[in-house]
């Protein structure tokens, strides 16, 4: 008798006190008369997904939240501009706009009226940036191709004379290389605008490919627009000082 209430006594300790039994091994449980533990993983193993202890919901629902699906990244956006390209002196003289003639194409300034004026049109950013595009004439009174760039090939680099024309082209790929074309080798998408001067900027791949300090050059005696990469060193190799030329800048103007 006195051995059945001990063990009714230790078996009413046993179930009626949780917090004696933590900690206690599988064995000393069985003893007891209380059900073994699961198993715990303390790590991941391969091909096995844990599932989370009921102790843990907030601490999924937590990493959920820290770990948003990102937000789509914002493209820029392209415009269209169309006007006319007004020349302007390294001393901000404007000297007029792109000729528009049957003959000598692009390559000067207009000396003949409105009617003479080339008029253009480009999608572009309005922030500026590296992306480079083609010119398109939209009135052209000469014979196509109707794209504006470089018609000949050369490599312009800091301390060399060298030049190329400008004229109408066929168009071209940013960032390439001359592309022959007929009797000329071309390159049309040289060109880059900002926004708020509404300048364009000329960017000349050398035949080998690599990017060319670019800088437009005029020559007013003829009345002829090319490029050049180092102006200085084109007017030091010219004989005939008559022929020196002078950097020019080209703005688009709308109509």
């Amino acid at each position: 008798m006195r051995f059945s209430l001990l063990a009714l006594f230790a078996l009413f300790v046993a179930t009626a006190s949780p917090v004696a039994a933590e900690g206690l091994t599988n064995a000393e449980r069985l003893a007891r008369g209380l059900p073994i533990l699961p198993p715990k993983f303390g790590r991941s193993v391969p091909g096995y997904a844990r599932n989370p202890t009921p102790a843990s919901p907030e601490k999924r629902v937590v990493a959920v939240s820290a770990s948003p699906s990102p937000k789509p990244i914002r493209t820029e956006w392209f415009y269209k501009f169309t006007g006319r390209i007004k020349v302007v002196s390294y001393d901000g003289e404007p000297l007029g706009y792109l000729r528009n003639w049957a003959t000598g194409s692009v390559s000067g300034v207009n000396a003949g009226g409105p009617s003479s004026e080339l008029h253009v049109s480009f999608k572009a950013p309005r922030r500026g940036g590296d992306h480079l595009f083609s010119i398109l004439a939209t009135n052209p009174n000469f014979p196509a191709p109707y794209y504006i760039g470089t018609t000949t090939s050369a490599t312009l680099a800091p301390g060399s004379p060298s030049s190329v024309a400008f004229g109408n082209v066929e168009q071209t790929p940013p960032k390439s290389p001359p592309v022959t074309s007929g009797n000329q080798t071309d390159e049309s998408a040289i060109w880059s605008f900002d926004g708020k001067t509404n300048e364009l900027t000329a960017h000349y791949v050398n035949p080998d490919g690599s990017p060319a300090k670019t800088t437009i050059a005029y020559n007013i005696w003829d009345n002829n627009i090319f490029f050049v990469g180092d102006i200085d060193a084109f007017n030091n190799a010219t004989s005939d000082p008559d022929y020196l030329v002078s950097p020019v800048t080209f703005y688009l103007e709308t109509l």
